[in-house]
């Protein structure tokens, strides 16, 4: 009999690995063509039954052909298709149709084979293919009991094969019926279970990638963590020798008459340094490294004030603060909390918004922090990676792709989450949703 093991690539699996099962497809299909060569020998020499050997052989040739073919598809295709594995399956199905049907009908012992068929389709094919294998397979299977019987069969020997529709053995047929219906039943709940376990299984893989990615993305962190704590190390010496000289520069030029240039450039020279020790600390804390920054108590309003006053003080540009709910006393890491919202705020100025507002409302036990612009918007594939770690839109140098993630991370610490809004041509929403309770302490 056929006892092909059709085995079809999950969607997901890349070219490679839908043509390496495929190929293993194939050599079983071959290895299931000896198998009835040997059975077919071992029943024409050591049993007295009359089998229709020509008929076989051309069968058997016909199988071999079609192997070549897909062998032949295989080859010159740069991908499988599942429409072509899902055609294997329903050939190797008919196949073993035309086997039982020239070999016994339901009263062949092979019929088992049917079941063979859907289980593999259930585990390895789309639920709409395995199921439509599934009805095929029934189909077949109850053809073989309606079909006439091929006198070929029955002209010499004994007639242990003989189909028992055509005997007047009303046990017998009721008995091979139930097991057409028992199959039936098992067919069902076999693709039936089985498409639900892959499903979860899927489900599961899905998950243990994300938990991967999110593992790769924190080891990055980490490493930009301990790259920018190693230089604002380095830098804090000369930084701090160089302050140290323009103190006493300016200290010394103010008793000169005409050194009011010199004192400015000096002056100027200290407040470059302030913002330098500044962008290293800024480069700290984008890179994850922990401040110590302790926690403090703060109203929404000053929060909001601070943020936007940060923001006014960096680009010399406004934004409009609206509050919708209650001036709550809030115990959260100040300094944190007003680099993220100012954070929000210049992503809305870089996207060339004229207009920005942010906006504190609250909502189902949440607080949320909404950023709006309108900007020019974000299209589909950049609203979809825009919180992923280093995922930039801006010229080099001018960020560092942390922003978002970093604000995604910070609503997560304290119960909640970052949700985008945005298209392009449309005005955009960023908005961080905290728990109210987590966030008030």
């Amino acid at each position: 009999m056929n006892d092909t093991f059709p085995i079809t690539p999950p969607p997901e699996q890349n070219t490679d690995a839908s043509k390496i099962a495929f190929s293993w497809l194939l050599r079983l299909r071959w290895w299931a063509m000896l198998c009835l060569v040997l059975i077919v020998a071992v029943v024409a020499l050591f049993y007295d039954i009359k089998i229709p050997l020509p008929l076989l052989f051309v069968i058997l040739c016909f199988q071999a052909a079609s192997n070549l073919y897909f062998m032949y598809r295989q080859k010159n295709e740069k991908s499988v298709s599942d429409l072509l594995f899902g055609v294997v399956m329903v050939w190797d199905a008919l196949h073993l149709t035309v086997l039982l049907y020239f070999t016994g009908g339901p009263m062949n012992p092979f019929t088992f084979l049917y079941l063979v068929h859907v289980a593999l389709g259930a585990m390895l094919m789309r639920p709409a293919w395995s199921w439509s294998l599934a009805v095929l397979t029934m189909a077949g299977y109850a053809s073989i009991f309606f079909i006439p019987e091929p006198e070929i069969l029955f002209s010499s020997g004994h007639d242990v094969f003989k189909n028992p529709i055509c005997v007047d053995t009303p046990n017998m047929l009721l008995h091979l019926q139930g097991m057409w219906a028992a199959y039936t039943i098992s067919a069902f709940f076999i693709v039936f279970f089985m498409g639900r376990i892959q499903k979860e299984l899927v489900g599961h893989q899905q998950t243990l990638l994300k938990l991967e990615e999110e593992k790769i993305k924190s080891e990055r962190l980490a490493s930009l963590a301990t790259l920018a704590a190693g230089a604002a190390h380095e830098f804090s010496t000369p930084l701090s020798t160089i302050a140290v000289v323009a103190g006493e520069m300016i200290y010394d030029l103010k008793s000169l008459e005409n050194g009011r240039e010199l004192l400015e450039d000096a002056q100027l020279i200290r407040t470059q340094v302030t913002k330098c020790r500044d962008i290293l600390g800024q480069l700290n804390a984008d890179a994850g490294e922990p401040l110590g920054e302790h926690y403090a108590r703060i109203s929404v309003q000053e929060l909001l004030a601070g943020a936007l006053g940060t923001f006014r003080e960096e680009t010399g540009r406004d934004a409009t603060s609206v509050l919708e709910t209650e001036d709550m006393s809030l115990y959260i890491p100040v300094e944190t909390w007003t680099r993220t919202l100012k954070g929000l705020l210049k992503n809305s100025l870089d996207a060339g918004a004229d207009s920005i507002s942010l906006l504190c409302s609250q909502q189902n036990g949440n607080i949320l922090f909404t950023v709006t612009d309108n900007g020019k918007g974000m299209d589909k594939d950049t609203l979809s990676r825009a919180r992923e770690p280093f995922y930039t839109t801006k010229e080099t140098g001018k960020g560092m792709g942390l922003g978002l993630f970093l604000a995604k991370s910070l609503a997560e610490r304290f119960g909640g989450h970052l949700h985008l809004s945005s298209a392009p041509g449309l005005e955009t929403k960023v908005s961080i949703t905290v728990s109210i309770e987590k966030i008030t302490g």
